[in-house]
């Protein structure tokens, strides 16, 4: 007679830990879901969840402390289940807050790449390859490169374009680093 009520008890303890087990790979699968790495919702695995509880609740208990565990298995599996709920009608509604991040994400990827392909973008990529050699051929002379702005140095030589244009009339402005006697300077010249 012990040996059949240990048989049921150890029964019933592996029980509950699978069931544990499944909850806990439930709400992996649905985050993963709610993030686009599974297509669908593990609704074949929530429906063998369900199933577990119904079994376990019929399950004869002896002790407290199992009817303890499993209320609270159920307890947490009702949570998330609302949870789920939850997200999956804001992502029918479109205003789930990942989805709308990546939604802005893409607008604003987008929005970059137009803007690098802008006459705006093209001199700024310009700009930035000028500062990179400028910070190059400045370690070469053995100077300090590391403590160079590029904000500083943009707008030196923003200043430096508009008095050229102002003072000589020129539409274009021209940029190169010259070294000279172990001195790195930026050279501008007009052009067209």
């Amino acid at each position: 007679m012990s040996s059949e009520r240990t048989e049921a008890r150890r029964n019933l303890e592996l029980g509950l830990a699978r069931l544990e087990t499944m909850i806990n790979e439930l709400r992996i699968q649905y985050e993963q879901y709610f993030v686009d790495i599974l297509p669908r919702p593990p609704e074949q695995l929530e429906a063998e969840v369900k199933r577990q509880i119904k079994t376990l609740l019929k399950a004869p208990f002896k002790n407290s402390a199992d009817r303890f565990r499993l209320r609270t298995l159920v307890q947490r599996f009702q949570t998330y289940q609302t949870y789920w709920e939850r997200v999956n009608k804001q992502r029918e509604e479109g205003i789930y807050i990942r989805d709308i991040f990546k939604a802005d994400l893409r607008e604003k990827i987008g929005e970059e790449d137009a803007r690098a392909d802008s006459n705006q973008g093209v001199a700024e990529r310009g700009m930035q390859q000028l500062f990179e050699s400028y910070q190059h051929a400045a370690r070469k002379a053995g100077a300090k490169a590391d403590n160079l702005n590029y904000d500083v140095f943009k707008k030196s030589l923003m200043t430096k374009a508009k008095e050229l244009k102002e003072k000589h009339g020129v539409k274009r402005v021209k940029y190169k680093v010259v070294v000279k006697d172990g001195k790195v300077t930026v050279k501008a010249s007009g052009g067209e």
